[in-house]
């Protein structure tokens, strides 16, 4: 049940790694609601931890990001074993109790829960039938592909440092 006493929050989850420009859409349309603005990320980067890639920021400069974008509450979760076993509505759940969530706003390629099983309509349909709006934020795109993480580290991987700001956009500067 949730606390009523807590005040409404508009909520995007995520790793954020790079807080790229795709990542600054989600971020501006929790802020442009009238509710307190949260991010839930994660302190580990799962797709990371067990491979040769590197993570875009570090943990403390991606929570910097986030505050200098105007974010009110950074939810930090461990990314445990537990919660990687968690089935995406349960995780849903868990939010939703925890947090008065009155906006949810994610990307469209977004997916969550174990073998990331929930996808952004099955999410748009469980805060909808909570009448609770949900916004599905289309792909930031930079040329003719969509801006990822995964775009960032090759494009510094190979040297591109140029093509790597682009994508980071204002959060770009000073970190490569």
């Amino acid at each position: 049940m949730k606390n009523r006493l807590l005040p409404k929050t508009a909520m995007t989850v995520g790793i954020f790694d790079g807080v790229h420009r795709g990542h600054q859409a989600l971020i501006e349309r929790i802020l442009s609601c009238n509710y307190i603005s949260v991010v839930v990320t994660f302190r580990q980067n799962h797709k990371t931890e067990n491979n040769k890639l590197k993570n875009i920021l570090t943990f403390r400069q991606r929570l910097k990001k986030l505050k200098s974008l105007g974010v009110q509450k950074i939810v930090v979760l461990d990314f445990t074993e537990e919660l990687r076993q968690m089935d995406g509505i349960a995780f849903l759940e868990f939010l939703l109790k925890q947090y008065n969530i009155g906006f949810f706003a994610i990307g469209s390629d977004f997916r969550c829960g174990y073998q990331l099983s929930t996808n952004a309509q099955a999410i748009q349909e469980f805060f909808a039938s909570r009448n609770i709006p949900v916004e599905i934020v289309p792909p930031i795109m930079e040329g003719d592909l969509p801006i990822s993480s995964s775009r960032i580290r090759s494009a510094i991987a190979e040297g591109d440092t140029i093509s790597a700001e682009k994508m980071l956009g204002k959060i770009g500067q000073n970190i490569l």
